[in-house]
């Protein structure tokens, strides 16, 4: 659509409620315009797809999708959306209207802002990205363009018309060949057409932050390839290469957002954003943002189908007329001086008597900076005070006192509360092995307090002196948390398992890993293998105390019998009598030819004492 083209969609009423009435801008997907709702008498912004794209269901689904993904979104930080259709084949959306700027005609303006000014824009832009983030939703095109600063310093994002639901899917369209987003700010992933996540916004976010510290993107080329090439092979420089006067807390900022690999950057937009509340203590304050914006300045991009505003009348009257005029002007200047004189007096009288009074405006949510311009705009003095909050995010003001909307006097002292963020303390992680009463006392200097103390086992530290705490060291409490102490109370005790018939070799070994000190109190002779264990003490079951004896029984063996004395006898009857006794027998020819079948000699000899089951040689003639 050409500029002398008449616009199709200006001075329309959409779906009977919605009256067009100025051209805000165009983009190349659709074009934004201001709108007032008929129905409940409220200026909106509406979103109207281009014409050239609606036949093609792949844009009107991601313009759409738009819709579905914003509207789940409410954050003071993100751009609300309010209702979705399509009316005569063009799809649209109604959105919040924010009367401002882009960041993008902030920097064309101003080149670039300091330091200070872009951590408290970042501070809004990750606030808003974090309610996405854990929306579930990644905007995948964040830039100047899609970020708005209204005249009284509050920052949105918006146009979460490339957003998508985190699926770990490819970045491309239903082809596989559509790369959406704008060049300069993607991640090397977009690029490459990899998985993306919430850390694919941290690094655009993160080239934004370079831009608005040097008024330029890192990468500039000859053609979008050339900088994509950029994005995947170079890493990101340090702003203050560009910009000296960038300290170096800001530079890190920079560099640990764009890391080409997505490991090495911040997790989420809630990580970034904590790391931009710490550095923002080592950069110089500066003046309110507000100060610094340029003169707002509203383009109408006039319909040739509607008529334009009136002028003044250049056309001269009548001499009567004129005089006539005169006497009626003279007339109304005498009437209004009387008049401003009965106002100032009256006026006067009332400040004498109850002083002007002026209502406090609600600066909640807004940075200090931005706070500070609103309150003494209304002719406020200003002081602030830090205080803890659990929901106000690090720089924001929780709330003033007097309290917002009450009408005090003209110059009086408004104190702002500024968060500082949740109050946590971090339990100490020296602790271990102190005394009890002294890590009481370093935890009362914390505001913390000992709710219980439990005694546990522990194999290092001595009986009475401290294991650890509960939550356990390094956890960020809030203030007053009950901590329950942990207390040892020495080596855990050990069990002694079964080990009744086993070799005192085996039985040795298990007790002293143990940690259990082996005796061998007695050895008998028992029906039972040389060597095993008959009994202990303490029994097996028992719970002893590590370093602590344990007393063995082992087994010699079963008693020794008398051996009978066969010598003389016949073989056979020897080897019957011997085998009744519970011996074995040998038979051996003591002579080559046996004559006599008698027994010679015997070994072990009859009447001496022998094991039951001993063998016994016999000699034989």
């Amino acid at each position: 659509m050409s500029d002398s083209t008449p616009d199709l969609h200006l001075g329309s009423v959409i779906d009977d409620r919605y009256r067009i009435d100025e051209l805000i801008a165009r983009g190349g997907m659709a074009t934004v315009y201001r709108a007032l709702d008929l129905r409940l008498g409220r200026t909106v912004a509406i979103k109207i797809l281009a014409p050239a794209f609606t036949a093609d269901p792949g844009f009107v689904e991601r313009f759409m999708l738009e819709a579905r993904s914003a509207a789940a979104l409410t954050h003071p930080n993100v751009v609300a959306v309010h209702d979705q259709g399509v009316s005569n084949g063009f799809p649209y959306l109604i959105m919040e209207y924010v009367p401002g700027r882009t960041i993008r005609q902030l920097l064309t303006t101003n080149g670039s802002v300091t330091s200070a000014h872009a951590l408290e824009i970042m501070k809004a832009v990750l606030a808003g990205l974090s309610a996405a983030h854990e929306a579930g939703f990644v905007h995948r095109d964040i830039k100047p363009e899609n970020v708005l600063i209204t005249d009284t310093g509050v920052i949105k994002v918006t146009d979460f018309g490339l957003a998508r639901i985190i699926d770990d899917t490819p970045v491309s369209d239903s082809t596989g060949a559509v790369l959406l987003g704008t060049m300069a700010y993607l991640s090397p992933e977009q690029v490459q057409q990899r998985t993306i996540d919430q850390r694919s916004d941290v690094y655009s976010a993160g080239i934004l932050l370079f831009e608005m510290l040097t008024g330029r993107v890192p990468y500039m080329g000859n053609s979008p390839l050339e900088v994509a090439y950029m994005h995947v092979n170079n890493d990101v420089p340090a702003p203050s290469t560009i910009a000296h006067d960038v300290p170096p807390a800001v530079d890190h900022l920079v560099l640990a957002a764009t890391r080409r690999n997505p490991n090495d950057r911040f997790a989420n937009a809630h990580v970034f954003l904590d790391a931009v509340n710490r550095a923002s203590s080592a950069v110089p304050a500066a003046e309110a943002l507000t100060t610094v914006l340029p003169a707002h300045q509203t383009l109408v991009m006039a319909n040739p189908g509607l008529s334009g505003p009136t002028q003044p009348s250049t056309t001269s009257q009548p001499p009567a007329a004129r005089r006539t005029a005169t006497k009626r002007v003279k007339r109304n200047r005498l009437i209004a001086a009387g008049l401003f004189v009965a106002l100032v007096v009256g006026g006067l009288a009332w400040f004498l008597l109850s002083g002007t009074k002026v209502v406090v405006p609600d600066v909640a949510g807004q940075s200090v900076s931005t706070a500070s311009a609103n309150l003494e705009n209304v002719a406020f003095k200003v002081s602030t005070n830090q205080v803890f909050s659990e929901t106000v995010p690090n720089g924001t003001v929780v709330s003033t006192e007097p309290d917002a909307n009450t009408s005090v006097k003209k110059g009086s002292l408004v104190k702002v509360n500024v968060s500082k963020g949740q109050e946590r303390y971090i339990i100490p992680s020296d602790l271990k092995g102190k005394d009890p009463n002294d890590v009481k006392k370093i935890l009362q200097d914390l505001t913390l307090s000992i709710s219980e103390t439990v005694e546990v086992y522990h194999s290092k530290v001595p009986i009475g002196k401290v294991v650890g705490t509960l939550p356990i060291r390094g956890s960020k409490v809030k203030r007053n948390a009950p901590i329950v102490l942990q207390i040892s109370k020495g080596p855990a005790p050990v069990t002694i398992p079964p080990i009744a018939g086993k070799d005192i070799k085996v039985v040795t070994k298990q007790l002293q890993k143990l940690g259990l000190v082996v005796d061998i109190k007695d050895q008998i002779f028992d029906a039972s293998d040389v060597g095993s264990v008959i009994s202990s003490d303490p029994t097996p079951g028992s719970s002893l105390k590590k370093g602590e004896t344990v007393h063995l029984v082992i087994s010699k063996g079963p008693p020794p019998v008398q051996v009978p004395n066969v010598v003389g006898l016949d073989v056979e009857v020897a080897k019957t009598t011997l085998t009744n006794a519970g011996f074995e027998v040998v038979v051996e020819n003591y002579v080559p030819l046996v004559v006599l079948n008698q027994v010679y000699s015997q070994d072990p000899a009859g009447g001496s004492m022998a094991p039951p089951g001993s063998t016994i040689i016999l000699k034989i003639v």
